[in-house]
């Protein structure tokens, strides 16, 4: 659900393409980042972090030769990079601690989450999640209760279109969220090493609300770009296409109120004005199912209905889009 990088929100360094703005200083000094996954998530914030300066590492798994032996080359209006060398590992284990841990990994990869992260997570590192869904901050609280949880939302367009290669096309501020009070001195410091990276920053105050506002893009387009499929230009283009878009929208608002995070009076009409600027795009659940991958239900359709259901609410649209999303998924994956 991107919005415009060239609007200042919170601290923000602005891209080539953006009016400039003054540069930021750094105040202390540079983080140290493990990051599992290189994919278009996890490459490009990886990349962005290395140009500003930090030290990151990354977990892979098919890609891990090829990084290796040819590094990770990321397209972007920011500016096309090649790193290499990159301190890449196959597994969590030989890495040295870090000061973040990020997670660029699919929700569908949860279920071996914990085992990942337990050689890195310390007393007191921070985990900044860069999933998509909700709820997962609950799980990781209860498994790595020494460790400071942070969400980190992603306004973003991109993919990857080839082993170690992320074709970055538009939008990437992050959004940060604290999971509770020990968060919150920590942002300052992710702000500092996303935005000396070129990237758009904000700080959120609630982690309910960030999380619903980001499936307020998530929920019509992930899922209609799959049953319908079409790319986001084409799903705006069509009125029929876009008024189930926007239904879908009108229900995860009611979802987000009932969970005590209601939206602002515009805020699904100018997600819907930001959409129609977007470069043609095809969400990561799109590229999922011509993939034949697992397609990421479970964080992002159920858990937000269970969570509305506890409130006495049902969203009866986003439950039938789940529905057919999970029945299209097991066929595609059967085939």
């Amino acid at each position: 659900m991107p919005e415009k990088a060239g609007h200042r929100v919170g601290l923000f360094v602005s891209p080539p393409t953006a009016n400039r703005q003054p540069p930021i200083i750094m105040t202390s000094s540079p983080l140290t980042f493990t990051i599992l996954g290189t994919g278009a998530v996890g490459g490009f914030y990886g990349s962005r972090l290395l140009q500003g300066g930090a030290v990151v590492r990354f977990v892979a798994r098919s890609d891990l030769d090829f990084i290796r032996q040819q590094g990770l080359h990321v397209d972007s209006p920011l500016g096309n990079r090649h790193h290499f060398p990159v301190e890449v590992y196959a597994s969590s284990e030989p890495i040295p601690p870090s000061d973040v841990v990020c997670i660029a990994l699919k929700t569908t990869r949860n279920r071996r989450l914990p085992e990942l992260l337990k050689p890195l997570i310390h007393d007191g590192t921070v985990i900044l999640n860069l999933q998509n869904g909700l709820t997962m901050e609950d799980e990781l609280a209860e498994a790595f209760p020494q460790a400071c949880l942070i969400a980190g939302l992603c306004f973003l367009c991109s993919n990857k279109v080839g082993p170690g290669h992320v074709a970055h096309l538009d939008y990437g501020k992050v959004s940060f969220a604290p999971f509770d009070e020990r968060g919150r001195d920590w942002i300052p410091r992710l702000m500092e090493s996303f935005a000396a990276g070129g990237v758009a920053v904000e700080s959120l105050p609630s982690l309910t609300q960030a999380r619903w506002r980001k499936l307020a893009w998530n929920i019509p387009f992930n899922g209609l770009s799959v049953l319908l499929e079409a790319n986001t230009d084409v799903l705006m283009a069509d009125p029929d296409a876009r008024s189930l878009a926007e239904r879908l929208m009108a229900e995860v608002a009611v979802g987000a109120t009932a969970c005590g995070a209601p939206f602002e009076d515009d805020f699904t009409r100018k997600l819907l004005e930001s959409t129609e600027r977007m470069a043609s795009y095809a969400p990561s659940m799109r590229l999922d199912f011509l993939a034949r991958r697992e397609l990421e239900i479970e964080y992002l359709y159920r858990r937000p209905l269970r969570e509305a259901a506890r409130q006495g609410v049902r969203l009866p649209a986003v439950e039938t889009i789940a529905s057919q999303l999970a029945f299209v998924d097991r066929r595609n994956r059967q085939a």
